[in-house]
């Protein structure tokens, strides 16, 4: 069941990158002849239209094969209209960039989504829920009690409950709240909770679901953020400020897993963090990734010609090659890490 939902998180990540590519030349004219989902052989493979649809074995990717996107070859029968080389730089581009920008939409929804059904925590002092068998059920909280104040402390968002509580292990606290329009005071002695080690009293607090466009913008929000502290993470690790880690398609696996069994609301989080880090690990400079192709496009239009196409397939040969050896040493680290190796 891991491998499973590990699969589906993935696939459906990767699907969205080339449907990213696959929408972008559809909107430019670009005749796809090519979507497929994996690399190395062929599985299943069925022609839609114009456009072949196929799934293949390897699960490590995709591509969106379009009519001249390496220069002259078998398709030059098609139209000089309908070909990736024939089109203009912003087009190229827009095509190019596509992938890792249905990779941060993604992100978006799958943040909208928590926010709209699922709900976060809200700050307000606002008990949204009760333990059953804890101090505060014994006390008589209910949900739906406002904190105003505990031990004569005011508080005015639920990270101040939280630590007026936590200061104050087993000592009676005087917590009053407002309920229905009237203030009421109760006594409360808070008890270690075994997991966290903490001083807790068994409430929570309320859940706040937002609204479609407030959920989008939320999710937005929440993309940008991830964004930078990524992009942050990466610079450290290339300034060797931290030491540079990472996980492969295995070490991918177990740890959805892990998240998985947390809870939904962790799952969809984690699979917009990877959206996000998909998105920008092809936007890198590196050859057989979309980033490089944005340079050679950059570079064109600099020197006002392209790059003459044998030279930058062939830098795009040696750079997978390259991710394709990367990819296997990263493999193995994740069975190392694991004591399979």
């Amino acid at each position: 069941m891991t491998v499973f939902v590990a699969l589906l998180i993935i696939g459906v990540l990767v699907i969205a990158h080339e449907l990213g590519h696959f929408l972008a030349a559809k909107a430019n004219g670009i005749l796809v002849l090519e979507f497929a989902v994996g690399m190395g052989p062929v599985l299943f493979s069925r022609q839609f239209g114009e456009t072949r649809y196929s799934l293949r074995l390897l699960p490590i990717g995709g591509f969106a094969r379009m009519a001249g996107d390496e220069g002259e070859g078998e398709d030059t029968y098609v139209p000089e209209h309908r070909r990736f080389d024939k089109k203009p730089i912003l087009a190229r581009a827009l095509v190019s960039a596509g992938g890792p920008l249905a990779n941060f939409l993604v992100a978006v929804l799958l943040f909208a989504i928590v926010f709209m059904f699922v709900g976060v925590p809200s700050s307000a002092p606002l008990i949204g829920s009760v333990k059953p068998d804890w101090p505060a059920a014994a006390a008589g909280l209910m949900v739906g009690d406002r904190v105003l104040s505990i031990s004569g402390v005011p508080v005015e968002d639920w990270q101040d409950v939280q630590t007026e509580i936590v200061a104050r292990p087993e000592q009676q606290l005087t917590i009053v709240v407002e309920r229905n329009g009237e203030t009421l005071s109760v006594q409360v002695t808070p008890r270690i909770e075994e997991t966290s080690g903490r001083a807790q009293i068994g409430i929570g607090p309320s859940i706040q679901r937002f609204s479609f466009l407030g959920s989008i913008s939320m999710g937005w929000q929440e993309t940008v953020w991830f964004t930078r502290q990524i992009v942050q993470l990466l610079g450290s690790m290339i300034t060797g400020k931290i030491p540079a880690e990472g996980a492969g398609p295995i070490g991918l696996i177990v740890m959805v897993g892990q998240v998985a069994a947390t809870g939904v609301v962790n799952l969809l989080t984690f699979a917009a963090i990877i959206s996000i880090q998909f998105g920008l690990f092809n936007l890198l400079p590196v050859p057989a990734l979309d980033g490089s192709r944005l340079v050679f496009l950059a570079i064109e239009a600099i020197r006002g010609r392209p790059i003459e196409p044998e030279k930058e397939n062939f830098v795009h040969f040696v750079g997978f090659v390259l991710l394709m050896t990367f990819m296997v040493f990263i493999t193995f680290k994740d069975l190392q890490r694991l004591n399979i190796f």
